[in-house]
């Protein structure tokens, strides 16, 4: 009986492909890769032209008129910026809501506002939107059908281009006796108090409630997301180490910013591994500036691989609007993606 069964079942299969043709394999679907994130997510400072003089270890040129791409051109989105490498890799489609100045609770949950002299600007609508009171939620989001999202988020919830300018400024006031040294390990000081050392736990809350409602957005829409959330690569070269991109610096200030951004870099690895949601991951990025090889690209180094404070001019006053120092340059950008990939394509199995 079983061959005859057998028998009749292989010459059905036989007469259906004669009849049909032979099945075509099922189309797979294109990966979608979303990003959410700061300035390091939409790759500020890449599309200003700054080139760097290395003999003078200094960074030249740059426009920083310079146009970005729409249709919200005040959030500085490149194509430089990581996450495009990383979706092009996957083989699959990318869409970025990152913005510079992104923090959670302005442009993540809620629009980017900007407040300045001549009131507040609306920058972008939110990039995910607040689902546990299903407000500002983001449309483009739902639509993107994201099942990778790639998260880099914190600098700006701790206010890190403050407590950069309030270390400069203090350097500069202390250099002509108008003010005794802060930024400091021994004497932080008021910025670093309340922006950074203050707010880390608040960070770590946040993070965590993100990373939950894109599960649960995830869970509502029958497809849950991977994620892959990366930390922040430190520039500053030691703290000896003089040139002009920490000519503003004192060597106690650069020592103390380095461990801010290990201070950090331990609040996001902590909050990830705390969270224990399946398909979360972290990628370590802290070590950006160094290549494959080992070489050194901070600061100081023949080729930085990020953008320094020597592109502030005192010649050149439009040079003060410039938002690319501390940004990974298009090389940074590619090395933050050969961090990211590896991680990325674990979760996702490509």
């Amino acid at each position: 009986m079983s061959r005859w069964r057998r028998a009749v079942g292989l010459a059905l299969s036989v007469a259906a492909v004669a009849v049909f043709g032979t099945a075509a394999p099922a189309a797979t679907r294109p990966l979608s890769v979303v990003q959410l994130g700061d300035s390091i997510a939409s790759g500020e400072g890449t599309l200003y032209g700054y080139q760097y003089d290395a003999q003078n270890q200094t960074w030249m040129g740059g426009n920083v008129s310079v146009t970005w791409p729409g249709p919200y051109p005040d959030c500085h989105v490149s194509p430089d910026a990581y996450g495009n490498a990383v979706a092009r890799s996957l083989q699959g489609t990318f869409t970025t809501f990152a913005c510079t100045g992104a923090s959670y609770a302005n442009g993540i949950t809620a629009p980017e506002t900007d407040t300045g002299l001549l009131g507040t600007t609306t920058l972008r609508p939110a990039e995910f939107g607040d689902w546990a009171n299903r407000t500002d939620l983001n449309a483009a989001y739902d639509a993107a059908r994201p099942d990778l999202v790639l998260l880099t988020l914190g600098a700006d919830d701790l206010h890190f281009v403050a407590v950069v300018k309030d270390c400069v400024e203090n350097a500069l006031a202390t250099s002509v006796g108008l003010d005794t040294l802060r930024c400091t390990s021994a004497n932080p000081g008021p910025t670093v108090t309340t922006d950074v050392q203050d707010q880390l736990p608040t960070l770590g809350t946040n993070l965590t409630t993100l990373l939950g409602a894109i599960r649960a957005r995830g869970q509502a829409a029958h497809r849950v997301p991977k994620v892959v959330v990366t930390t922040y690569h430190d520039p500053l070269p030691n703290a000896t180490t003089r040139c002009p991109d920490v000519a503003l610096l004192q060597p106690a200030q650069i020592a103390y910013l380095s461990t801010l951004v290990s201070a950090i870099n331990a609040q996001i690895r902590a909050t990830v591994a705390g969270a224990h949601l399946p398909g979360v991951a972290l990628a370590d990025t802290s070590k950006a500036m160094i290549g494959a090889d080992g070489t050194n690209h901070r600061w100081c180094s023949p080729q930085p691989w990020a953008y320094g404070l020597s592109i502030f001019k005192v010649s050149d006053p439009a040079s003060l609007l410039s938002q690319a120092p501390f940004h990974p340059t298009p090389a940074g950008q590619r090395r933050y993606a050969a961090l990211v990939l590896p991680v990325a394509r674990r979760l996702v199995g490509r």
